[in-house]
């Protein structure tokens, strides 16, 4: 019995403490107040070298997405063409079963 009681709070202890120990590592932890958090961006651990960094930097300088997002500027995002056409799609939803039409009609609305 009394071995039981220090074990019981020492391990209630550590299941409060854990969330905390598990975010030492995040850029963000909890903190009062009204933000509700601070930044620690020295406690960030980066997969990339400094060697990537710098090659990535390069790469963006040549093709301009580098003065692009420096002066608060939007990259073009790449138009991508229809995999399907019309006809296609109609006749997908043509050869559908009644099950997968009935699912369709649940998840987007019958227009009822």
């Amino acid at each position: 019995m009394t071995v039981r009681k220090p074990l019981t709070l020492t391990l209630i202890a550590f299941a409060i403490a854990a969330p905390g120990l598990a975010s030492a590592s995040s850029l963000y932890h909890p903190a009062d107040g009204e933000v509700g958090m601070t930044t620690h961006p020295d406690h960030m651990q980066s997969t990339m070298s400094r060697g990537d960094v710098l090659q990535a930097v390069e790469v963006a300088r040549r093709d301009g997405t580098l003065a692009t997002l420096s002066r608060g500027g939007a990259l073009p995002v790449k138009a991508t063409g229809a995999t399907k056409t019309r006809e296609q799609v109609q006749q997908e939803f043509l050869n559908m079963s009644a099950a997968e039409k009935k699912a369709l009609q649940d998840l987007y609305g019958g227009g009822r």
